[in-house]
């Protein structure tokens, strides 16, 4: 799992039938410092999020399987939070500053 900022809608009129009726939306990965850590990915949406919220992001193979009982979906992230806030102690923060992003 992974926090993220929802930062925008992917719209496809052509796709797989594992997508059929969810939105997808367009991701990215933050640190605990609240800074992107990786590229955008695409995560289907299962909680009601919009552009700019902050997310929890489940990843890994079997989510669709596991959530929407669909077998052998090309479904790998998935929206499964919004996040109201994320407390951090300092000294933890801390270990992160010198870290490359």
């Amino acid at each position: 799992m992974y926090i993220a900022k929802v930062i925008g809608k992917v719209v496809s009129l052509t796709k797989h039938q594992a997508y059929n009726s969810r939105t997808l939306l367009l991701v990215k990965p933050l640190s605990l410092l609240n800074e992107v850590v990786r590229t955008p990915t695409i995560a289907v949406d299962y909680v009601g999020a919009g552009e700019g919220d902050t997310v929890l992001v489940g990843a890994g193979p079997g989510v669709a399987q596991e959530i929407f009982q669909i077998d052998n979906a090309p479904i790998r992230e998935l929206v499964i939070g919004i996040v109201d806030h994320f407390d951090v102690p300092d000294e933890i923060l801390d270990q992160y500053a010198d870290l490359p992003t």
